[in-house]
């Protein structure tokens, strides 16, 4: 049986409130994401980077956190060549095999498309380098065995892992397939869309469009409860009617929490008159948004509201400048929520994620319990770690 949960201030070595060393000669600092000074100079570093997107900020790792009860901290790295930072959830993990109880402590950046972000431009490549012996080090310090670290699929880090230097024997890269999104550069101005829509979605469109009737909301608003109360409703009803895993269920403290994103959380209503019909949540970056979370019911399937949706979602971030509106994948490869978001038209990105081993030895016990847990048992990755949980 393996078990996971994790009570903030639970991870060796760390105790509430406690500081790590902050040293910007080159050693690694931690902050907290629960720490209101920690929280502002995490902020700081993202919005401040070359590449300040919503998945690495520290509302979003908290958000995240309520999900398997993880604490939230970022790492930060070589500051003084430029500095790397990765957010990360530690979650304690135990398992009982042949009698007797084995604990361990896990590391991975939140759930989604965050992952390492170089905090300059001028980051050398050496970086990368560094921030591996500082995580290594980081990361025996306190017992941890491996660090999972999602790679952003929109920007250019897919030959992160070739550039790791003597840490490759303990880095493995995989690849979870291809993720989707909507180009908003090239835009019809007469009919206010993308110019890349396919015949089926340019019909679904009219038609939800005569029928349906758009509702926008922000974590900034006053009423943002309500708004997020007919989402869930809506995506509680949907992963019923698929009888979909835990995997898929979310805490009502999540969505409380991602609120907390303010203007950078968007929901889209889809309304039939008084009824809901379908119901959209998206990230917004400075640069790229994501579609977070999506759920229709029956009368949204009827009327096209998912495509719709997905539109208003494309004008809502081109407004604020967005470069493109990052739809993700499927759940599984060819499937059809993958050839739906494909159906958009848009740019085709690859969706990869490192694991770094930093204790192998007790990596490979784990490995070897009856029923070892992702990412020790990475044949269960296309069920577990599925790169979405939009579903229509």
């Amino acid at each position: 049986m393996v078990r996971s949960g994790f009570s903030v201030g639970e991870a060796k070595g760390h105790l509430p409130g406690a500081k790590e060393p902050d040293d910007r000669s080159g050693r690694v600092e931690v902050l907290f994401a629960d720490d209101g000074v920690d929280e502002k100079r995490w902020t700081m570093l993202v919005e401040n980077s070359p590449n300040p997107d919503v998945y690495y900020l520290p509302e979003y790792a908290k958000a995240s956190a309520e999900i398997e009860r993880t604490e939230p901290l970022a790492l930060i790295t070589d500051l003084s060549s430029g500095g790397m930072l990765a957010p990360l959830l530690i979650r304690r993990a135990s398992a009982t095999a042949s009698g007797s109880t084995m604990d361990w402590l896990d590391a991975g950046t939140p759930y989604g498309y965050g992952g390492l972000l170089k905090v300059s431009s001028c980051a050398p490549a050496e970086t990368l380098h560094s921030f591996f012996r500082q995580l290594n080090d980081w990361c025996a310090s306190r017992g941890i065995v491996c660090c999972v670290i999602r790679l952003h699929p929109l920007l250019d880090k897919q030959n992160w892992a070739d550039m790791a230097g003597p840490w490759q024997d303990r880095l493995k890269l995989h690849s979870r397939g291809p993720t989707y999104s909507i180009g908003l550069s090239e835009w019809n101005m007469r009919s206010d869309r993308p110019v890349s829509l396919r015949r089926d979605r340019l019909a679904d469109m009219r038609l939800a469009s005569r029928t349906l009737r758009i509702v926008w909301g922000t974590g900034a608003d006053d009423d943002i409860d309500v708004k997020l109360g007919i989402f869930t409703a809506l995506y509680h009803q949907l992963i019923d009617r698929n009888r979909a895993g835990s995997f898929y269920r979310f805490p009502q403290s999540y969505f409380e929490k991602l609120a907390k994103l303010g203007e950078r959380l968007g929901v889209a209503l889809a309304m039939h008159g008084n009824d809901a019909a379908g119901a959209n949540l998206f990230l917004r970056g400075s640069q790229y948004a994501h579609g977070h979370l999506a759920a229709t019911n029956d009368l949204g399937r009827r009327y096209g509201a998912s495509t719709l949706l997905n539109i208003e979602g494309a004008r809502w971030a081109r407004q604020f400048g967005c470069e493109l509106l990052h739809l993700g994948g499927g759940l599984a490869p060819g499937d059809s929520l993958e050839e739906f978001k494909r159906s958009f038209g848009g740019p085709t990105h690859t969706y990869r994620y490192m694991t770094f081993v930093a204790d192998p030895h007790r990596y490979e016990i784990i490995q070897g319990l009856p029923h070892p847990p992702w990412p020790y048992n990475l044949a269960s990755t296309t069920t577990v770690e599925a790169d979405s949980r939009t579903t229509t």
